[in-house]
Parts: structure tokens; C-alpha cells; sequence
């Protein structure tokens, strides 16, 4: 495996959200509450889209050492019958939506992401296709330069009075955008063919993995869903604010890890290499992972007081509860990638039904105890759904739990103990912007100490490939 597609991903992930929280920063004080309220009711239905318009085929076509071109043209023909249509459902039903909010703003809202969900799918296959190719850098640029653009127009329209607006180009302006660089900067090779056995190969494969994400990414939004049905707009962007905050990081590192673990350890055809591979990915992830999230968890407070507008503050604590959530559900969503390399999607799709539609059914029941007891809910679901996936792995694959559960929960206590000994450190000045600075120096030089004393392997790798890589990219 080399570094350097873990980096350029990195890179990637990484730059797209500090560009995005960058705008977001700025939209905020430039928009009202109720405008995020307004987008975050419908982020169940605008985050479907790549959902339904994919149907698992990318996955499927990764799964191949060399995917012809026949098949990229296939998976595109699919995906723009079924972009299309998609768009002509988000048309039909925007009138119910509308009505079942009580906000009619958001009739015109969906048709605008029916639209964007056609511009959404034509770009698909492309960029499975650079991925299969392993030119991560290149989707790297692409990716933070739409980014940027539809940033630049989004914070215009904010400032010319837009409002709602704004946000909803952002969404579908990184779409137009990005589908503008792969036409221009990408060979498409792109013809007028369909392969039908081919994608009743790859259907077969993907079907499973359909209705897992789809209620993933239901269960990710069942929250600004149920407040913005049962509270008011003013709570669901709350609430939206929070978790792209917590996923900004989270999902970086999970798509930066998983999707470039996910090429790479497919490619290897000795099924040893593959558990092998997957438990060393597993232990760097869950490093990874926990290390940055009990870092927001540390400085959660002082880094909101001291960059967003004080009528955003009373998203703290909702911030706070889904990083807690965030220590397992990423995990759990890495676990996939075990079963998708050994062709066992079934498990997927069985285990995230049970974890995913808890959560759902929990968020509608539960609403009138609020906004904790929804979330403590879904804390429980996920936990229990690692156990399982850790069972399957034992059963099917051979990969022993204690293996997964000691890296895992020894970088959990590890880290807690750090963030605990920053969290004093926050009292220390009554000015926000000082304690964040303290925070983070004093959080990032435990976890230094940390590494060099008690995991050295994590150290020792992590600067020696850095050298590496920079020391290549100047050759």
C-alpha cells in the first residue's frame, strides 16, 4: 500500500471541510438560524440522491482489478436513468413535503435538488473510474476546487439577500461544478453502450449495499428530520449546524481511510493479505479516529465561542453528545469494509437494518423527551451493532474480536484520560479564542508524549512515511 494515496485522500477529505467550514463560519453570520433550519428539514431527502442515483454500482465495479470501459458507460446509463428519474419524483412529491412541514419554501427547494440530483449523477461513474485508476490527487483538486466555487457563489447570494438560498447552490453548485472539471480535465471515453450482464452482475452485488446506505442515511438524518417536524426550524439548524461540525473531521478521516482501504485491500487476491491488511487499517483508523474526535470533544466549547456568533452557542451541547456518537458509528461503517471485500454484503444490509431502523423508530418515539434520549438512543444501536459486526467477523472470516476490541478501546481510554486533562485547561482565561489555542497545544502535546512512550509503532510510522513522502515528492 502506498502512503501516498492515503495522503492525497487525506488531502482531500480534509481540504473540502476546512473550505466548507470556512464558508460555513461565514454563512453564519451572514444567514438566519431558521434559513439552516429550513435546508437541514430536507437534508434526508438532498443526501438520498447519491443514494438512489448509485445503487451500490460503484462499490461493485471497485470490487474488479480492471473495469472495462463498457462497464463505466453502463454504470453512467444507469445512473442517469435513474438521476432523472429521481428528479421527477423530488417534483411530484415537494408539494407534500411542503405541506407536512408547514413550510412552503420548501416546495421549490426540492425541485431545485431534483435538478441537482441529474448534475449529481452524471458524474458518478467518472469518478469511480479516477478512484479505480488510483488518481486520488486529481480527485483531490477537483474536489476542494468545486468546493471553493460553489463557496464563493453561495456567500454572493448571501450577501445580496438570498438567504435559504445560498445554502441550497452550495449543495447543488458543488455538483455543477465538480461534473465541469471532470468534462474538462477527464478523459470520459464515454459511448453508447450497456452491458446487461455485466450490470446484472454488479446489481446483484450493490442491491445489498442499496438499502443499508439509504437507511444510513435516513438514520444520520432522522435528527434535524424530527425537530424540524416536532420543534421549529430554529432547533433543526441547530442540530445541522452541530453535526457538520462533528462530521467535518469524522467523515473526513472515514472517506479519506475506508474508500482508499477499500481499493486497495480488494486488489489483493490472497484472502490472508486481506484480513491482515483490514486489522493493521483497523487499528490506524480507530487511532485516527479517536484521536481527533476527543480533540473536539476538548476544545467543543471555547472553539464555538470564539468563531461563531453567539445565537449559535446553544448548539454546544448537541455538539458534544454526537462526537460521544461518533467514537462508534464511523467504526461501524469501517467494519463494511471486511464484508464487502469478502462478498458478504448480506450481513451488512441485515445488521445496519436492525442498528439503522432502531435509531429511527427511537427518534420518533422518543421526541418528547428530547433531543438527548433520541441521541443516547442511537449511542446504544450503534454500540451494540460493533458487537455484532465483530460476532459475523469471528463466524465468517476468522478475524478474532479481542483483536478489533483491544486496539479499539484502548485508544478510547487513552484519549478520554487526555481529554479530561485539557477540558481543566479551559478555565484557565475567561477569553475563548485563548483557550482553544491552549487547548489544542496542550491536547496535541499529550498525545505526542503519548505516542512516543506507549505506541511507538504509531510514532515511529507516522513520521517515517511523512519523510518518505516528502522526500519522493521532491525527486
Amino acid at each position: 500500500m502506498k502512503l501516498i494515496y492515503f495522503i492525497w485522500s487525506l488531502l482531500e477529505r480534509f481540504g473540502t471541510n476546512i473550505v466548507s467550514l470556512g464558508g460555513n463560519i461565514i454563512l453564519s453570520y451572514l444567514l438566519l438560524r431558521e434559513d439552516f433550519g429550513l435546508v437541514a428539514m430536507l437534508a434526508v431527502f438532498s443526501n438520498l440522491i447519491f443514494v438512489f442515483v448509485d445503487c451500490g454500482l460503484s462499490d461493485g465495479l471497485l470490487m474488479h482489478e480492471k473495469p472495462s470501459n463498457r462497464d463505466f458507460n453502463t454504470v453512467f446509463y444507469f445512473n442517469m436513468a435513474t438521476s432523472i428519474s429521481l428528479c421527477l419524483v423530488f417534483c411530484a412529491i415537494s408539494p407534500l413535503v411542503a405541506n407536512y412541514f408547514q413550510h412552503e419554501e420548501l416546495q421549490s427547494i426540492m425541485i431545485v435538488l431534483g435538478i441537482g440530483a441529474i448534475i449529481s449523477g452524471s458524474s458518478i461513474s467518472q469518478i469511480t473510474k479516477l478512484r479505480s485508476q488510483l488518481q486520488f490527487k486529481k480527485v483531490a483538486v477537483f474536489n476542494i476546487t468545486s468546493v471553493t466555487l460553489a463557496l464563493i457563489v453561495a456567500i454572493a447570494m448571501a450577501i445580496k439577500g438570498f438567504r435559504y438560498w445560498a445554502l441550497v447552490e452550495l449543495q447543488v453548485g458543488y455538483s455543477f461544478f465538480f461534473l465541469l472539471l471532470l468534462i474538462l480535465f477527464s478523459k470520459w471515453n464515454l459511448k453508447l453502450e450497456f452491458d446487461v450482464e455485466r450490470f446484472q452482475q454488479l446489481w446483484k452485488f450493490g442491491v445489498n449495499l442499496l438499502f443499508s446506505t439509504f437507511i444510513t442515511q435516513v438514520s444520520q438524518n432522522i435528527f434535524t428530520f424530527v425537530l424540524g417536524k416536532f420543534y421549529n426550524p430554529i432547533q433543526a439548524g441547530y442540530m445541522w449546524q452541530a453535526q457538520k461540525l462533528q462530521q467535518a473531521p469524522t467523515n473526513s478521516l472515514e472517506m479519506s481511510i475506508s474508500s482508499t482501504s477499500y481499493v486497495l485491500i480488494a486488489k489483493n487476491t490472497n484472502d490472508d493479505d486481506k484480513r491482515h491488511n483490514f486489522i493493521k487499517m483497523f487499528g490506524i483508523f480507530t487511532f485516527v479516529n479517536s484521536l481527533f474526535l476527543f480533540l473536539m470533544l476538548a476544545i467543543s466549547s471555547p472553539f464555538i465561542q470564539a468563531i461563531f456568533p453567539e445565537k449559535w452557542y446553544p448548539c454546544i451541547p448537541y455538539l458534544q453528545v454526537l462526537i460521544i456518537w461518533a467514537l462508534i458509528y464511523p467504526v461501524n461503517n469501517f467494519m463494511m469494509i471486511l464484508f464487502k471485500i469478502f462478498n458478504l454484503t448480506n450481513i451488512i444490509r441485515n445488521t445496519l437494518i436492525f442498528e439503522k431502523t432502531g435509531i429511527v423508530v427511537s427518534a420518533f418515539a422518543l421526541y418528547a423527551y428530547g433531543v438527548y434520549a433520541i441521541l443516547c438512543a442511537a449511542i446504544a444501536f450503534s454500540t451494540i451493532t460493533f458487537l455484532i459486526y465483530c460476532w459475523f467477523a469471528l463466524k465468517h472470516i476468522g478475524i478474532k474480536p479481542l483483536q478489533l476490541l483491544r486496539f479499539y478501546m484502548s485508544h478510547i481510554l487513552s484519549f478520554s484520560v487526555i481529554c479530561a486533562l485539557v477540558i481543566s485547561t479551559n478555565q484557565f482565561t475567561s477569553t475563548s479564542i485563548l483557550n482553544l489555542f491552549i487547548g489544542c497545544a496542550c491536547y496535541f502535546t499529550l498525545a505526542l508524549l503519548y505516542m512516543k512512550f506507549f505506541k511507538k509503532e504509531y510514532f515511529g510510522f507516522v513520521t517515517e512515511k511523512l519523510k518518505s513522502a516528502v522526500h519522493q515528492k521532491i525527486k
